[in-house]
C-alpha cells in the first residue's frame, strides 16, 4: 500500500489504528516463557519499539498540521501584513517630518519603532509555501475544495496539466512549490535535481557556478529548497573557487584550502591544523628565509615548456589544446590565448591554426553514417565546409541543438552516451544533457 498518496487525515487514522492493534495485541496475547530475572522478554521490547514508531509517526503527522495551518495563515494575510507595515512606515516618516520642521532634534524615539525589515519577505513566503498545500494540490491531496477554489479551477478538457511542471534534468513532473525556476531560461528544476547539481559544482568545477543555459542558478532563489547544511558547504566552496592562485595545506593528509583571511604576507595558516604553508612554492613555510626555487614546480613547468602547454593567466593551471581554434575557457572560467597565454582578444595572435582545424572538421565528417565509403572529392567538400563553419563559429553561444541518436561521446567531459547525444547546431560541439544545461 502506498501512503504516500493519503491525506493527512486518513494517515493519523491509520496511525491510531496501529495503535489501537497494538495496546490489544500487547493485553490478550499470552507472555508466558522462559526469561532471565530483571530482563524484558523479546515480545515486550518489540511492542514497545514499535509503539515508540506510531508515536513519533503520529507527532510527525499533528506537527504538519500545525505548520501547513500557520503556513496558509500568512500566506493569506501577507497581502494585509505588507499594507498595515507600509501604512506604519507613513505614519513614521510622517511624525519624522513634523519633528523637523518643529525645530526638534531628537529624533531617536520617533524612528525607534520603525521595522528594520519587512514583515513577511519572498523567501519566508516561498518556504511557507513548500509546507501549504495549494488550490491547484489541494484535490490530489484528498482536502475538501472550498467555492473559492472551485471557481479558479479551469474546467476540464483543456488538454493542459497545469498542476505540475516538468523537471528538466530527470524529466519527472512535480509541483511548482517542490521547483525551482531559472530566471534566463524559465527551465525547472526539482529538488532531488537542483541538489545534485549544487553537491556537483563543488565536486567539478566546470559546472561551478551553477548554472543552466548560461544563466546562473542564484543561491538566493534556490535556498529556501536546498539543506541548510549544503548551503554552507556552497557558500564556503564559493570563497575557494572565487579566490586566484589559491593555497592549500601543504599536510597532504589534511590539504584544506587556505582562505585569503587566513594568509598574512606569503605564509598561509592551515584553518584546520593549523599547520603553515608558503604561498609561493605551496610547501611548507619557510622560516625567517625567501621562498627557495621549487625543483618539482620547475620540472613541471620545463615539461609544459617542452610539450607547447600554456597557463592559464588566472588560476595558473596548464592547459594543453588538442584541437579548434587557440580560445581556452579554462575550468575556473578564465579565458586566453593558447599561444601567449594573454587574456582573450588582447593579443595580436592568430586565432586558429590550419592544421588544428582540418582535424576537427574531419572528426566532424565522420559522425555522419556511411563517411568512409565517400567519394574522396564529396569528402573534400564536407571538410571544407565543416573548416570554413569552424571558422565562423568559434566563438559560439550554443544556442540552437539538434539531437544525434547512437552511442556518442562527449566533447566537454568525454562520457559516452549508449543512445543519443545533443549536437549545437552552430559549431557541431557534442554534449550530454549535463554538459548542455549546466556546464557549457
Amino acid at each position: 500500500m502506498d501512503l504516500g498518496n493519503l491525506d493527512p487525515a486518513t494517515l493519523r487514522l491509520v496511525v491510531q489504528m496501529h495503535l489501537d492493534d497494538l495496546n490489544a495485541l500487547g493485553e490478550t496475547v499470552s507472555r508466558k516463557g522462559k526469561g532471565r530475572a530483571g530482563e524484558k522478554p523479546d515480545f515486550d521490547v518489540a511492542i514497545e519499539g514499535y509503539r515508540d514508531e506510531l508515536l513519533r509517526a503520529s507527532q510527525l503527522l499533528s506537527d504538519e498540521v500545525i505548520s501547513q495551518s500557520i503556513a496558509r495563515a500568512v500566506i493569506q494575510d501577507a497581502g494585509a501584513l505588507q499594507a498595515l507595515e507600509a501604512e506604519e512606515q507613513r505614519a513614521a516618516s510622517d511624525r519624522e517630518m513634523a519633528l523637523q520642521l518643529s525645530g526638534m532634534k531628537n529624533l531617536s524615539k520617533s524612528t525607534a519603532f520603525r521595522p528594520s525589515t519587512p514583515a513577511v519577505d519572498e523567501e519566508t513566503l516561498r518556504r511557507l509555501e513548500a509546507l501549504w498545500i495549494t488550490p491547484d494540490t489541494a484535490a490530489s491531496f484528498g482536502q475538501a475544495e472550498s467555492s473559492t477554489w472551485a471557481s479558479t479551477r479551469k474546467p476540464e478538457g483543456l488538454g493542459q496539466n497545469t498542476k505540475k511542471r516538468e523537471c528538466v534534468a530527470c524529466n519527472d513532473l512535480y509541483y511548482s512549490f517542490d521547483m525551482v525556476s531559472s530566471s534566463g531560461c524559465a527551465h525547472n528544476y526539482c529538488r532531488e535535481c537542483i541538489e545534485s547539481l549544487f553537491r556537483s559544482a563543488m565536486l567539478d568545477e566546470t559546472l561551478f557556478p551553477p548554472r543552466c543555459c548560461g544563466n546562473q542558478l542564484l543561491l538566493e532563489t534556490c535556498r529556501y529548497i536546498l539543506p541548510p547544511a549544503l548551503v554552507g558547504q556552497f557558500q564556503a566552496k564559493k570563497i575557494e573557487f572565487e579566490t586566484p592562485n589559491r593555497t592549500y595545506c601543504n599536510i597532504p593528509t589534511c590539504s584544506t584550502f587556505v582562505p585569503p583571511q587566513a594568509i598574512k604576507g606569503n605564509i598561509a595558516t592551515c584553518v584546520r591544523c593549523r599547520a603553515t604553508t608558503c604561498t609561493i612554492c605551496k610547501k611548507a613555510a619557510h622560516a625567517n628565509t625567501d621562498c627557495p626555487d621549487d625543483p618539482s614546480t620547475q620540472e613541471l613547468i620545463n615539461l609544459a615548456e617542452t610539450e607547447g602547454w600554456q597557463r592559464c593567466h588566472s588560476c595558473s593551471a596548464f592547459v594543453e589544446l588538442d584541437r579548434g581554434c587557440y580560445h581556452i575557457t579554462c575550468r575556473c572560467g578564465g579565458q586566453f590565448c593558447y599561444l601567449c597565454g594573454d587574456p582573450w582578444k588582447t593579443c595580436s595572435c592568430p586565432q586558429w591554426e590550419e592544421t588544428r582545424l582540418l582535424d576537427r572538421a574531419n572528426d566532424i565528417v565522420n559522425r555522419g553514417a556511411g563517411a568512409a565509403r565517400l567519394p574522396a572529392w564529396q569528402r573534400a567538400n564536407l571538410v571544407e565546409q565543416e573548416r570554413q563553419n569552424q571558422i565562423i563559429n568559434h566563438e559560439c553561444q550554443h544556442e540552437r541543438w539538434s539531437s544525434l541518436q547512437g552511442r556518442h561521446r562527449c566533447d566537454e567531459c568525454h562520457h559516452t552516451l549508449p543512445n543519443y547525444i545533443y549536437e549545437c547546431r552552430q559549431c557541431r560541439i557534442m554534449a550530454c544533457r549535463r554538459c548542455r544545461y549546466n556546464r557549457l
